[in-house]
Parts: structure tokens; C-alpha cells; sequence
């Protein structure tokens, strides 16, 4: 139930920015789904190489450097959809997008795209990670048992 709402809470805060631009919050919530489907693909391989993540700055690890490679790629993307857009409306103006613009993007695109992907991850780790406490408990080892992180319920 908390992996799903923190998926949730993840992806869709930066959409929930761009409320008036359908076009944009479609944007922000694909990427949005792209960095995380990476980071669960790199904790599931890390979780079968038998390291399970044990603290939430792993996960927080593993979402940013999705987010880092998702910036790091999407320029590229963007000129490739703008030149096959170009191509298909007048023959042959795709010429006109190089790959030096997409690497003129690319400190943009990490500038832009790691503050957003750093509370996102900070936003899954907390909520998907966090133990309930037990009602009542006040034990002298609460600090212990705060910093131990139930897995992926």
C-alpha cells in the first residue's frame, strides 16, 4: 500500500506544477515514470546481487543517478524528435538540429532536473521505507528503530 502512494507522491508533485499546460504535465509525469522505472530496475538488480538497500539514502542514491542519466539523455531525444518533426513537415529542415545543441542542453537538463529528482527521491524513500510505529511504544531504543528501514512494503 505505501509503495504505490509513494510512487504516486513522487512522480506527481512535479506534474502537479504544471496544472495549466496538459502538454507539460504529460511531460513531467513520463519522465517522472522513466527516472523511477530505472531506479526500481537498479534496486531489483542490486536486491538480487544480495544488497538490499538498508537505508533510504541508498534509495535516494539509485533515484538520482536515474535522474541524472534521464537529464543527461533527454536533449538528445528532444533534437531527435524535433528533427524527424522538421523532416516530416518540409523534407529536409531536420538538418538544422545538431548534436552540439544537444550538448548545449545537457548542463541545462542536469541544472533543471536534479533538484526535482532529489525530492522526488527523497519524497518515495521517506514514505515507502518508513516502519509504523507500534501504538504505545516509547522505548529507550527509538532512535535504533527509526533508522532501520522496512523494505518495500
Amino acid at each position: 500500500m505505501w509503495t504505490p502512494l509513494a510512487l504516486a507522491l513522487a512522480i506527481g508533485w512535479p506534474a502537479a506544477l504544471f496544472y495549466r499546460d496538459d502538454a507539460l504535465a504529460k511531460t513531467a509525469l513520463a519522465a517522472g515514470a522513466g527516472v523511477f522505472a530505472i531506479a526500481l530496475l537498479t534496486l531489483g538488480a542490486s536486491w538480487a546481487l544480495g544488497i538490499a538497500p538498508r537505508a533510504r539514502r541508498t534509495v535516494v542514491l539509485h533515484v538520482l543517478l536515474a535522474g541524472a542519466f534521464a537529464s543527461l539523455i533527454a536533449p538528445f531525444i528532444l533534437t531527435e524528435l524535433l528533427s524527424f518533426v522538421a523532416d516530416s513537415e518540409r523534407g529536409d529542415g531536420g538538418e538544422s538540429f545538431t548534436l552540439t545543441m544537444s550538448l548545449s542542453l545537457a548542463p541545462l537538463a542536469l541544472v533543471l532536473g536534479l533538484p526535482m529528482v532529489l525530492v522526488s527521491g527523497i519524497t518515495f524513500a521517506w514514505v515507502a521505507l518508513t516502519r509504523p510505529r507500534p501504538p504505545g511504544d516509547a522505548s529507550d531504543d527509538d532512535m535504533i528503530r527509526r533508522s532501520v528501514v522496512q523494505p518495500f512494503r
